[in-house]
């Protein structure tokens, strides 16, 4: 990292907001505890904003919860903290290691006495860089506490049958609005080597296949999606095949499959046109001229062979017969 490289270019005494606080007067009879609460009310308004702001400009979601692998779990408890986080953020988006951030609460409360950030790496790489910052550098002089975790996605129980047959209808109809917004063709078969079959099962799973789709096609990554063309009721999943646009796109679609948190099951395919092709011949009616040029002129010449000597074998016999009835 550029920035953050060296402790004499990234000192505590230059990343930090001047922020206003209120300072007693000499009537003041505040308590120095109650001074503290009121600075530390501040910081925290200060820090969400600044987040807040860090976010728009880069474009970098804030929520609730973030789930995934390798995630750098901070904690903000003291005023030097709050007013240096949101900078220490920026910092680590410009170097391209945040790619979403984790708020927990996700809105600013009078009654907050500390700030929990979970911030997702863009990948493993930085995650490991994310972990090295707030260990081998000048982030350590607030006193961050930082911690990588795995976060996963709660697991849907078995008895929610109602609320998964609503996230398969939710997640079919969004995903045809998306492809008809996207122009991407929904057909009922495709073929193409290298095509992704993803199966959607949990309620977690359908109602963030709408989201990944949207980002893939963003990035230009698919060609043609295989569906159900009509939504049926009895639909207890939903199995999405991917036509990616070409080999580099497939392998980025296996890539966002397989690292995905939702841990959807998913499989690389091959599908033949003229496999397809020879079932619908199949089910036709055979054709009698076909029939009879497939038949070779040697096979006709073996036959009529065959028939002659049948021939003369039962005139011998008739002959044969004749000559013993007259004895």
């Amino acid at each position: 990292m550029n920035k953050l490289k060296e402790d004499k270019n990234f000192c505590p005494q230059d990343c930090k907001y001047q922020l206003w606080r209120n300072q007693p007067s000499e009537n003041s009879r505040s308590s120095p505890r109650q001074l503290r609460s009121f600075n530390m009310k501040i910081a925290m308004a200060n820090a969400y904003a600044s987040l807040r702001r860090v976010s728009e400009e880069f474009n970098i979601p804030i929520v609730d919860k973030t789930f995934g692998s390798g995630i750098v779990r901070v904690s903000c408890r003291t005023i030097p903290q709050l007013d240096n986080i949101a900078l220490i953020t920026k910092e680590l988006v410009k170097c391209h290691l945040i790619a979403e951030i984790g708020m927990e609460p996700l809105e600013y409360s009078v009654k907050m006495k500390s700030m929990l950030l979970f911030l997702k790496p863009t990948d493993i790489t930085a995650g490991q860089r994310l972990v090295h910052m707030f260990q081998k550098y000048p982030l350590t002089s607030f006193g961050y506490e930082a911690l990588a975790i795995n976060v996963e996605h709660p697991v849907t129980k078995k008895g929610s049958f109602k609320s998964k047959r609503i996230a398969v209808k939710n997640a079919y109809y969004s995903l045809c609005q998306i492809l008809k917004e996207f122009n991407i063709p929904c057909l009922k078969e495709i073929f193409g080597p290298r095509i992704i079959r993803v199966c959607c099962r949990s309620v977690v799973q359908l109602v963030k296949i709408t989201q990944i789709i949207k980002q893939m096609l963003e990035l230009c990554l698919i060609e043609e999606i295989k569906m159900p063309l009509e939504y049926a009721y009895k639909m207890r999943s939903l199995v999405i095949f991917i036509k990616p646009v070409d080999i580099k796109s497939s392998i980025k679609i296996d890539y966002i499959f397989k690292n995905s948190s939702f841990k959807y099951h998913h499989s690389m395919i091959n599908i033949q046109y003229h496999t397809a092709a020879a079932k619908e011949n199949s089910r036709k009616e055979p054709n009698f001229m076909t029939s009879i040029n497939l038949i070779k002129p040697d096979m006709i010449e073996i036959s009529m062979i065959n028939v002659s000597q049948i021939f003369m074998y039962v005139t011998i016999i008739g002959i044969l017969l004749t000559i013993l009835y007259r004895i």
